[in-house]
């Protein structure tokens, strides 16, 4: 029971015993309580009608703010005023925790924690899976700089349409709901403005929104609307060119990976590769002759491939060495810089190969799909692997029954559990494993029958204990369960 000045709470609710109802204290903390409860009610009506925002000029930011009030006012950018009626939340400033969430693809999945109580299991999953980067934007490298300037560029209403248009298609599970039209619809709106004034079209910061754009429409597997917009990328990147607009490092990278990715999900055509940008420009190390060899898995059927695509291997082999080193846990620019720019000359290499045969392809996208894991983490939880790996399936089904595979039956294991290793969970992974155990009693019967005797196959083509050994070695299992 409550003691004589006791005020207990239970949620909302305050309750006030009855023998201390004359005493001041408690009289008091009720009255506080009704006074408060009073001024949050209003501000919640006033947060539902909007009427919590008001329009600050640029000219108040330089003036300091007085009260509470000024510090909390909303910044509100003059072509909004102009632009129609437009959510509240979309005009935020820059440090909204909403927004910044956009700005680490991680953080986003914190976010999903507070839907979860009206979503359900299979809701949530979806949900996750749609927050996974398509593009290389949320690559740490390319972060440092493509990050701030979507901060500088916070009061252009294309970028900020397009960052909300990419929130939004996150948090509804990868699909496109009235919101996400919406907000397409102001992106497209103000790029096409954007694109006919020449005096606001090299802004980098449209460049960003129609990246952003770019990338849901890949995600979404649209090929026409991807190329119109790269399209309208390298028209800009002419303009940059022509009147001297400098871009940075980091919106350049930006460019190249979603120009890149696309092309690999949706196979739209591209429209800059590894030579179009001087600081991406990649060469060997003279000074590590022995990372690029052919690894001995390849070199007895070198013959069937073509020699560009002999060179990638190599390098690809090279990249494996330094995910293997002591080099891959170094952080500073200059590494991180040369190992982005080894990845996009072998990747962007390799979408530029011609394939010769069935065997050629799929040889093709396995070491695609190792390039891609042999990255950072950021790289390996993107939607490119997945995508990769269900490509990798379909070649090899196409291919089972070619007698190809008979005379090589390491080649076809590799790639056979490379694929299914990093396969997302479900039909995907289901079909490789089929597909490993109808091999298992043809072609690889007696090949191996244990786990040493597997990797020692694995390691003679494409291999990194630190990068593959964990995932490989779940999926040998499902196997042999």
């Amino acid at each position: 029971m409550a003691g004589h000045n006791e005020l207990n709470s239970v949620g909302q609710f305050y309750f006030i015993p009855s023998q201390s109802s004359d005493d001041r204290t408690t009289r008091r903390l009720g009255r506080s309580h009704a006074v408060a409860r009073g001024i949050q009610n209003k501000r919640k009506l006033e947060q539902k009608s909007g009427l919590n925002f008001h329009a600050v000029s640029l000219e108040h930011i330089s003036r300091p703010a007085s009260n509470r009030k000024q510090r909390q006012a909303l910044i509100m950018p003059s072509d909004f005023l102009s632009a129609g009626p437009s959510d509240p939340f979309q005009m935020l400033a820059a440090e909204s925790p909403r927004l910044q969430a956009l700005f680490d693809q991680r953080e986003i999945l914190a976010n999903l924690k507070s839907i979860q109580g009206r979503l359900t299991r299979n809701e949530i999953d979806k949900a996750q899976y749609a927050t996974k980067p398509t593009f290389s934007v949320s690559d740490e490298l390319v972060l440092q700089n493509f990050r701030s300037f979507l901060r500088e560029g916070l009061d252009d209403h294309a970028l900020l349409s397009a960052i909300m248009l990419t929130y939004a298609y996150a948090t509804t599970a990868g699909s496109i709901d009235r919101e996400c039209l919406r907000y397409q619809g102001e992106v497209l709106s103000a790029i096409r403005q954007r694109m006919s004034s020449p005096n606001t079209v090299t802004k980098v910061s449209t460049l960003g929104a129609i990246l952003l754009l770019a990338g849901i429409e890949a995600r979404l597997g649209l090929p026409r609307q991807v190329q119109l917009h790269m399209g309208a990328i390298k028209q800009l990147l002419d303009v940059c060119r022509r009147t001297g607009v400098y871009l940075s490092d980091g919106i350049k990278r930006a460019i190249f990976w979603s120009d890149l990715n696309a092309s690999v999900m949706t196979g739209s055509s591209r429209v800059v590769d590894h030579t179009t940008f001087s600081e991406l420009q990649w060469r060997r190390d003279p000074f590590s002759p022995s990372y690029f060899i052919l690894p001995p898995g390849f070199q007895s059927q070198s013959y069937l491939l073509d020699r560009d695509f002999v060179e990638v291997l190599k390098d690809v082999s090279a990249l494996q060495c330094i995910r293997d080193s002591a080099l891959f846990s170094r952080e500073d620019v200059i590494s991180m810089a040369h190992i982005d720019n080894h990845q996009a000359s072998i990747q962007s290499r390799l979408m530029s190969l011609p394939t010769c045969s069935l065997v050629a392809e799929c040889c093709h996208l396995a070491a695609y799909l190792c390039s891609t894991m042999l990255r950072c983490r950021i790289w390996r939880a993107s939607t490119i692997p997945s995508h990769l790996s269900l490509q990798l399936l379909c070649k090899l089904q196409q291919a089972n029954d070619d007698s190809i595979w008979d005379g090589r039956p390491g080649l076809l294991a590799w790639l056979l559990h490379i694929g299914g290793s990093f396969a997302p969970l479900g039909t995907i992974r289901s079909e490789y494993v089929a597909l490993l155990q109808i091999n298992r009693r043809t072609r690889l019967r007696g090949l191996y029958t244990s786990w040493p005797e597997l990797l020692e196959i694995l390691k003679q083509f494409i291999w990194s204990d630190k990068a593959f050994m964990s995932q490989v070695k779940a999926f040998w299992e499902e196997i042999v369960v």
